[in-house]
């Protein structure tokens, strides 16, 4: 195997950029259709390794790092079928050579001094297993930069990112574009657009669809509404948004959060606030279970007592459940819907003054955080992240390069 990975790692540039496959022509989505649908069908016949049985080459191959997966679809069209196949994923997982990726809508350095300057956000993948951070390339060919305030949601098919709305850094006027990355393959296309403009709406994404609820419209008026979008469909000609029932309150700003478990898939639509409130965070939160189901139910007040999502708690889905995650002694609880009540976990991130974002890694086997820090001054870092383990144990501090030290809008998790 080791000769197998150096080969690859020889032969192509494992830090090769992510390729733009869409644009004004109609044949470059052309060609990304058809290579996702050779993929679904896992490629063609013939050996993957010449000399070795398939099944002994699959696992040669589910050990190269992600890094080279790009490459490596490029190698040859089996080769290209394989590293597309959920069969891929699930030997990478037997083998533990599974990475935890966490994409983070971000802002980017400014230009120049960046005064009177409108912040520019860009997509970066923070590498939890190899400790690599990098900014993702190729969305901005033809479409320009990420929009401010964008939300990013992994679909939970273990492939696609979708960057959802946000703010048209030009105009400052909401975005209905969507821009969907295919992970492992490291290819971008555009998804439908969204339904209608609206800003700061919740989503989040599971078992291969991405969501949205609630957030404003152009007239500051606070959202009911809520959508859905199967990834699976991506690039077909009659794939779109389709309407949820609307949720029980107005929620600006909320947080979406989807369990999923075997056989079953909650959505949590959680704190936001009415039109009339204008910041006045609510605790209550509603869900949706997205099979059969025709209305959200109330969970009455979920947000922890002391708990404010506008700048100290982010809800995450880790373990098949919902968790709470503070700083400080606020620190992380778990929600047992059906005792409606909150079990402590752990305390808070150690020297971290508020939580910005959360989200389940490692398929909910453990949570990410991004937060402030206790005592910014004292070095000049603003910003640390950091991990936990569900099964329990101690935080464990994930480096934060100086040149991704920005602000984070949102965040979303892969396995690869």
């Amino acid at each position: 195997m080791g000769a197998v990975e150096q080969e690859v790692e020889d032969v192509y540039a494992a830090t090769a950029v992510a390729r733009h496959c869409y644009g004004s022509k109609g044949k470059k989505q052309e060609r990304a259709m058809a290579m996702e649908a050779e993929e679904d069908r896992g490629g063609l016949e013939g050996e993957l390794i010449p000399g070795l049985p398939d099944d002994v080459a699959m696992e040669c191959l589910a050990r190269v790092p992600s890094r080279s997966h790009r490459r490596m679809r490029r190698v040859c069209r089996g080769w290209r079928g394989t590293v597309g196949s959920a069969e891929f994923r699930r030997r990478r997982r037997a083998a533990g050579a599974s990475e935890d990726i966490v994409f983070l809508v971000q802002t980017a350095p400014a230009r120049g001094d960046g005064k009177g300057s409108t912040p520019e956000c860009a997509l970066v993948a923070a590498n939890l297993t190899t400790g690599e951070w990098r900014r993702v390339e190729g969305h901005d060919e033809g479409w320009g930069p990420v929009p401010l305030f964008a939300q990013c949601a992994a679909a939970g098919d273990g492939r696609h990112v979708a960057i959802v709305g946000g703010w048209d850094p030009d105009t400052l006027r909401p975005t209905r574009d969507v821009r969907l990355l295919d992970v492992p393959a490291g290819t971008w296309r555009r998804g439908p657009r969204t339904p209608d403009s609206r800003s700061f709406f919740g989503c989040a994404g599971g078992d291969g669809n991405v969501y949205i609820a609630g957030g404003h419209d152009e007239c500051k008026n606070a959202l009911r509404s809520a959508f859905a979008y199967s990834v699976a469909g991506a690039g077909a000609a009659d794939a779109a948004w389709r309407a949820l029932p609307d949720m029980s309150e107005e929620r600006d700003e909320p947080q979406l959060v989807v369990v999923a478990t075997p056989g079953r898939r909650v959505l949590l639509a959680a704190s936001g606030y009415p039109t009339e409130a204008q910041g006045a965070f609510r605790s209550t939160a509603e869900c949706y279970h997205d099979a059969g189901g025709d209305a959200w139910t109330s969970e009455g007040d979920v947000i922890p007592d002391g708990g404010d999502t506008a700048g100290k708690t982010c809800l995450a889905s880790v373990r098949g459940t919902v968790w709470a995650v503070g700083a400080g002694k606020d620190g992380v609880r778990e929600w047992d819907g059906a005792a409606r009540a909150w079990r402590d976990v752990a305390d808070g991130p150690p020297g971290m003054k508020a939580c910005v974002k959360a989200v389940g890694v490692g398929n909910g086997e453990a949570v990410f955080v991004f937060g402030t820090v206790a005592d910014a001054a004292a070095d000049g870092v603003k910003y640390s992240a950091a991990v936990m383990e569900a099964s329990g144990g101690a935080w464990m501090r994930v480096p934060v390069p100086s040149e991704f030290g920005g602000f984070v809008y949102s965040a979303a998790a892969v396995s690869i």
